[in-house]
């Protein structure tokens, strides 16, 4: 709608969109890039860029760097919800109905029943397909760009009308915001990668203790704390 931008630094970069065609290396290594630029702080801070939609990104280098744009939209957790995304990943993982319960409270999530959950269930086998799949594949698996997530979107509301009321938190609109936008770079490029992998790469070392300690010290080194 305008010519004019505001920045505080000007950064070199293509858009994603020019890399449609790159060889399929390329494309792996740049959502590879993408998966460690969301979910490293996610995992390690509690903090995500909660906007990562297709024009927040830049590829630089030819495929070599990411630059992230817009953090106009970045959310602070506090680290128990962390452990809660992490939990509801075991649950889902290990196919553990009273875990993933434990984990939904941990969310926020309030006036659970055992059928709100089966109906959560839904979502979150979705949003954590990729990541619970021990294989090489790609986030949609055989599902066109068009169609992914509209069966399981449109179930998860016509079940929530006929179970709900829930209370849905917060935290939940920006870890679906975000993971669907990361899924749609990932969609965008084509990218066939082990998701499972990368996600246990990035849970090394992991506990709530430490993620609070590394985000109290990284809010006061920025005067936020």
């Amino acid at each position: 709608s305008t010519a004019r931008l505001i920045t505080m630094t000007w950064l070199e970069g293509d858009r994603l969109d020019a890399f449609q065609d790159a060889p399929q290396e390329t494309r792996n290594r740049i959502a590879e890039m993408l998966f460690w630029t969301w979910w490293a702080p996610m995992n390690s801070y509690a903090v995500i860029h909660g906007d990562p939609h297709l024009g927040n990104y830049q590829v630089t280098g030819g495929g070599e760097g990411i630059n992230l744009l817009d953090f106009g939209c970045v959310r602070i957790f506090p680290p128990a919800f962390v452990a809660g995304v992490v939990d509801l990943y075991r649950a889902m993982l290990h196919d553990d109905f009273d875990a993933a319960y434990a984990a939904y409270e941990a969310w926020g999530f309030q006036n659970l029943s055992r059928e709100l959950v089966e109906v959560l269930n839904v979502w979150a086998r979705f949003i954590y397909g990729p990541i619970i799949d021990d294989r090489v594949r790609t986030v949609a698996d055989g599902v066109s760009a068009g169609e992914y997530g509209r069966k399981e979107a449109f179930r998860v509301r016509q079940l929530l009308k006929e179970k709900g009321p829930v209370k849905i938190p917060r935290e939940f609109v920006f870890m679906d915001r975000a993971a669907i936008g990361l899924g749609a770079a990932y969609l965008r490029l084509g990218a066939e990668l082990n998701f499972h992998q990368l996600f246990e790469q990035s849970l090394e070392g992991f506990s709530v203790e430490k993620v609070a300690a590394r985000q109290a010290g990284a809010l006061s080194e920025a005067g936020l704390a």
